[in-house]
């Protein structure tokens, strides 16, 4: 599903109290490679009430970072995140209690997209792209490779579990849905996918497993240092 999400300015702090189960916390932010993690340790040192060096990540085998101390609040589900960077943006997603996944990803990058679907993408989807203008096939291709990122990160897969084993098909708002996959993906009905502009000149998507869950959306406010 295609959203339309206004970024509205927030500080953190003063947001956090505010993300309840069921609801997932995007945030957008100005974002330099040379910055690392710095954006995301601020962010998360904010929503656990900490300072930013008590905050400690740790890598799974496929890279999905996680906390590597889960704090709770009381009575509250511990803090699940992701996040994703492309260009000069970062997307950071935060809930409690469901596994998600987010990407951002910068339209006009030099991409062979149709190599690349019939190489990577199950056929279904090469072919749906093949149908399409070399301007919206761009389009369309950055939206499903958002989707299936997404959907490989919320369950901690890296892209060589295979970018075939998840298929989504074009639905009639030019809009990708997931219809098929790998068992290991869990049922195809349980996963929630939201689609946006993450930026101008750039898309965006958000996924999870479980039900349906309120999107708020903001924007950081500060340069960040960098890590």
């Amino acid at each position: 599903m295609v959203v339309d999400l206004k970024f509205v300015e927030a500080v953190p702090a003063a947001v956090a109290f505010r993300l309840e189960a069921g609801c997932v916390h995007l945030w957008r932010m100005r974002y330099a490679s040379a910055q690392k993690r710095a954006p995301l340790i601020d962010l998360l040192a904010a929503y656990l009430g900490v300072p930013e060096s008590s905050v400690a990540l740790r890598d799974e085998t496929r890279g999905k970072p996680r906390l590597a101390h889960p704090r709770r609040g009381a009575g509250a589900q511990a803090l699940e995140f992701n996040w994703s960077h492309s260009g000069d943006y970062a997307l950071v997603a935060l809930t409690r209690g469901l596994e998600l996944g987010v990407d951002i990803e910068r339209f006009g990058k030099s991409l062979r997209a149709l190599e690349i679907a019939r190489r990577f993408f199950d056929g279904s989807e090469a072919d749906a792209l093949a149908a399409l203008g070399p301007d919206e096939r761009e389009q369309a291709f950055i939206g499903l490779w958002c989707a299936k990122e997404a959907v490989l990160k919320a369950v901690g897969k890296g892209l060589s579990f295979g970018l075939d084993r998840l298929v989504f098909a074009r639905g009639d708002e030019a809009d990708w849905r997931l219809v098929r996959a790998d068992p290991m993906l869990g049922d195809v009905s349980a996963w929630r996918l939201s689609s946006f502009e993450a930026a101008p000149g750039y898309r965006g998507a958000l996924a999870w497993q479980g039900g349906p869950g309120r999107i708020l959306a903001f924007e950081y406010p500060h340069t960040l240092r960098s890590g």
